[in-house]
């Protein structure tokens, strides 16, 4: 079998298990060591270190293990004076004989290691690539919706926060305009925060910031196509008409109204 996840799981129980087999503990106690990394040494230090004494494994073991599999490198957390291995992003593939970044180094994100190790065993590369890359946007999504999912329980937080505070210091104010006051932001809950919820909101954002076109009129498109607008929208302490062409781009036309800009030349530019 192809040493992928669940071939990992299956070492494993039989190394915990009692009456487990032999070679299949055997094979996990050869390997467990090869996963942790020596102190002060780099991912590449380390598939250097480990790389034959693994491909070893795999063909010391040809009734059990094909010569295609990966090892994950782990790294050590010091935590309640016990030292615990978490695994990273880095993996050793013996299909491909490199190291291999994935998008996820959880413990339940084997599918992305397990993903490499087939796309290597099929030799497709074209495929290859864009399966990488729809992985590596999956795992970008998943890590932006876990950070959109603790912003809502924060904003649900200072809510409760503020409404203590209406209770605190307003205790003239009816309580019904106290809820009122923090119902915005907490107008949700845990169970809200799903991720169709996220995609929703994720939309209405791209589609209320789409870029459009800036509300100006040029005074004059050069031949490089450079946009530019007249000085006179703009107030300088330091422009005078002998002084040449204003050159502003569309960047700066954006900019929200009292916005002071200061040019090379120290001059500045209030847009009104």
């Amino acid at each position: 079998m192809d040493l992928d996840s669940r071939a990992y799981s299956k070492l494993i129980h039989a190394h915990n298990s009692v009456g487990g087999s032999e070679e299949y503990i055997r094979i996990i106690v050869a390997i467990g060591p090869l996963s942790g990394r020596h102190d002060h040494e780099t991912p590449k230090m380390w598939c250097s270190r480990i790389r034959d004494l693994f491909r070893k494994i795999l063909e010391e073991n040809p009734r059990i293990l094909s010569k295609n599999g990966y090892i994950t490198k782990y790294r050590k957390l010091y935590k309640d004076d016990r030292i615990h291995g978490l695994p990273t992003n880095y993996i050793y593939c013996s299909v491909c004989d490199s190291l291999v970044y994935t998008p996820a180094n959880g413990r339940f994100d084997d599918h992305y290691r397990d993903n490499h190790l087939k796309r290597c065993i099929n030799g497709n590369t074209i495929s290859s690539k864009h399966a990488r890359r729809k992985d590596i946007l999956q795992s970008i999504d998943s890590r932006e919706f876990r950070i959109w999912q603790c912003k809502q329980e924060i904003l649900r937080e200072e809510a409760k926060i503020n409404r203590l505070h209406l209770e605190l210091f307003s205790q003239s104010t009816p309580h019904s305009e106290k809820d009122m006051l923090t119902s915005v932001s907490c107008d949700f809950d845990s169970r809200s925060i799903t991720y169709k919820t996220y995609k929703q909101v994720k939309m209405t954002i791209a589609e209320n910031t789409m870029p459009s076109a800036p509300n100006f009129e040029p005074a004059y498109i050069p031949p490089t196509r450079q946009e530019m607008v007249s000085p006179t929208s703009y107030q300088s302490s330091n422009c005078r008409s002998d002084t040449g062409k204003l050159f502003i781009s569309s960047q700066y036309v954006k900019q929200p109204k009292g916005t002071v800009l200061r040019l090379g030349d120290r001059s500045e530019i209030t847009v009104v």
